[in-house]
Formats: structure tokens, sequence, C-alpha cells
């Protein structure tokens, strides 16, 4: 199972999280992580947001990624999404 911790920050405060979890079979992790960060957005109701080359080496170093308003094309009202790899 691949389960990833969506959170909204404004103002250094959670203002809202979530879930996600992939269990198909056959995925990569990057596919899982990709699944995992739609279902997030949906949940947010969120465009889908650009996965950055810093988000990527931010990932695979910490399990953890923080996606700022560098990441979505349209204005967000939160401050940052992060997301993180929950282990099982």
């Amino acid at each position: 199972m691949y389960r990833i911790w969506g959170i909204l920050r404004k103002n250094n405060r959670i203002i809202a999280d979530t879930v996600a979890e992939s269990n198909e079979q056959g995925l990569t992790d990057e596919e899982r992580l990709q699944e995992c960060i739609l279902k997030i957005c949906s949940e947010f109701d969120l465009q889908r947001p650009m996965w950055l080359p810093k988000n990527e080496r931010e990932f695979e170093k910490y399990r953890r990624a923080v996606l700022n308003q560098d990441n979505f094309i349209e204005l967000i009202s939160f401050d940052t999404l992060e997301i993180e790899l929950l282990d099982d």
C-alpha cells in the first residue's frame, strides 16, 4: 500500500489535510505518487500542480515535498500544499 498525506497550510497552520492511498498493482512508485496527488487535489478541489525537478529532489531525499504558488497556474488561497509519504 502506498499512502500520501496532503496538508494545506496557511500562516503556518494546518487548514486541511487528507490521506490518499494507491493499491494499484503494477504501477511504479512515481505513478502511485501521481495518482495520490490527483486524489488529494480532487479532495481539496484544486487544479493539478506542476511537479517540478525541485519537488522530485525533495521527495526523493526527504519523502516529502512542499508545493507553493510556483507549482500552480491559478492563484491559490493557501501558502503551501505539503505532500508526505507515510510509512506502513
